[in-house]
């Protein structure tokens, strides 16, 4: 969900490799037709209420935009969708998830400036709608133990004081993006995806 609230920003491409070489190659000036645009392709992540089952189906790609996955990143080999290099030629960011810490390392190869972004205190949010997207799935209490990111290194974002709090989370994602240095938050884009985005998490 962060990861679409930064990638309406016109400093970050959404991850659809599709999606990703339109931004490349948009011409200049940036308008709002840009924004929009964007917004649209993120509100297509949000499935139907009778499809939360199948949220993962609807999620963009993480590893589309890159052409490989994450064992792939471990072998060092080069990556394979050349827009990649496009976008840092054109100080574009682009984002991955990572799931445990450790795994960050394979990727700093690649992107030596990365920034951290980590989830903390989410446990409430995620024992209310990890079953509401697959019956399957429990919260992991090793999460803080074993996946996050050691405090200090990069943004801390609260998701249980924040996340059905409107207010309190456009709060959050501005300064997201005051750290990642994005000078485009727009508080009412951001507001058109969250509000579609909780009331299936409610």
């Amino acid at each position: 969900m962060l990861q679409n609230c930064v990638g309406l920003s016109r400093h970050c491409a959404l991850n659809k490799a599709e999606y990703m070489n339109w931004q490349i190659n948009f011409p200049e000036p940036i308008s709002q037709i840009f924004y929009q645009q964007k917004l649209q392709w993120i509100l297509k992540t949000i499935p139907p209420a009778e499809q939360m089952k199948n949220w993962l189906a609807f999620e963009m790609d993480k590893e589309d935009p890159c052409g490989i996955g994450l064992f792939d990143f471990r072998k060092s080999i080069p990556i394979t969708n050349p827009d990649i290099y496009k976008l840092a030629a054109q100080e574009i960011w682009c984002t991955l998830t990572v799931h445990n810490f450790d795994s960050a390392e394979y990727y700093k190869s690649y992107w030596p400036i990365t920034k951290h972004v980590c989830l903390v205190n989410s446990e409430l949010f995620s024992k209310n709608t990890l079953p509401k997207k697959n019956a399957e799935l429990t919260y992991d209490s090793d999460w803080e133990k074993l996946g996050r990111t050691p405090s200090g290194l990069g943004f801390e974002f609260d998701i249980d004081n924040t996340i059905y709090h409107p207010n309190k989370f456009l709060d959050q994602v501005e300064k997201l993006y005051e750290y990642l240095e994005f000078d485009d938050f727009q508080p009412d884009l951001i507001s058109a995806y969250y509000s579609k985005y909780i009331e299936l998490h409610v």
